[in-house]
């Protein structure tokens, strides 16, 4: 009894001196594992500097330098001509009904199109007569606008104007002699101000546009006096003339590729 009174007084000394034992003993055992460790991590490295190596092998550089030479010479695209990625071909019937490309003809489409003439479409403004017995005297004009597009709007129109008035192309600027049966009379147009003298016999005219004759040889068509927005077929295309020249049109296919095509010396 005693001697479990004496344990009891020093049980927290022998606690404290066994977590001590426990302590030194973990770390005896963590220097003791350290420095195998360490010597284990030696030991590979000297097998890995020391160690016998083979030879480097050369690096494949083949495929890069062939991408440089492409890079260095590209390859050019073609986006005319031929190249049917842009430039799309035309089919069209054959006469036993089979069809083929047109471009496979000779002389079809617009390398078969001739322009063989153009002729000028002109504004035209004569002195008619004089209307009215009295001052002020009206002076009448008749008026041709052959370029216009529309047929109705070509047709021959007559106006009459007082001294020093105008209309929507022309200012009536002088009148000579006598009022009731001038010798001439002097027109300024509103557009350009070109001036000009005008007689019963002498007539005003001014180049608008070009109305254009066309041959198609390999199907043996003609068109005459044909205009600007008006439409002619080529081995079953449409194509449009947008544009007319003194001696040149352009045409749009209908991929709106456009072709100029000069006047040809070939009747």
């Amino acid at each position: 009894m005693q001697f479990l009174n004496k344990l009891k007084a020093h049980y927290e000394k022998i606690v404290l001196g066994v977590v001590l034992l426990g302590v030194a003993a973990m770390a005896l055992f963590l220097t003791q594992a350290a420095s195998s460790e360490r010597g284990r991590l030696d030991e590979q490295l000297n097998k890995r500097v020391t160690g016998k190596q083979g030879e480097a092998k050369p690096v494949d550089l083949a495929a890069g330098i062939a991408s440089l030479e492409r890079l260095s010479a590209p390859a050019s695209v073609q986006l005319s001509g031929e190249h049917k990625t842009f430039n799309p071909n035309t089919w069209v019937y054959k006469a036993d009904g089979t069809i083929t490309p047109a471009g496979d003809r000779p002389g079809s489409g617009t390398r078969g199109l001739n322009l063989v003439g153009t002729q000028p479409l002109n504004l035209s403004i004569s002195f008619a007569a004089v209307a009215g017995t009295a001052e002020p005297y009206r002076y009448q004009f008749s008026i041709t606008r052959d370029y216009e597009r529309k047929a109705d709007k070509r047709r021959p129109t007559v106006v009459s104007l007082t001294e020093g008035t105008k209309n929507d192309l022309f200012i009536l600027r002088e009148v000579h002699g006598p009022k009731d049966n001038p010798t001439e009379v002097v027109i300024e147009l509103i557009e350009g101000g070109d001036r000009a003298s005008l007689t019963k016999e002498k007539v005003f005219t001014k180049g608008m546009a070009f109305a254009a004759d066309l041959t198609y040889p390999i199907e043996n068509r003609n068109w005459a006096r044909k205009r600007v927005d008006e439409t002619i077929v080529l081995s079953g295309a449409t194509y449009k003339i947008v544009a007319i020249a003194k001696d040149e049109i352009v045409v749009s296919a209908p991929n709106r590729v456009r072709t100029t095509i000069k006047l040809s010396t070939v009747p």
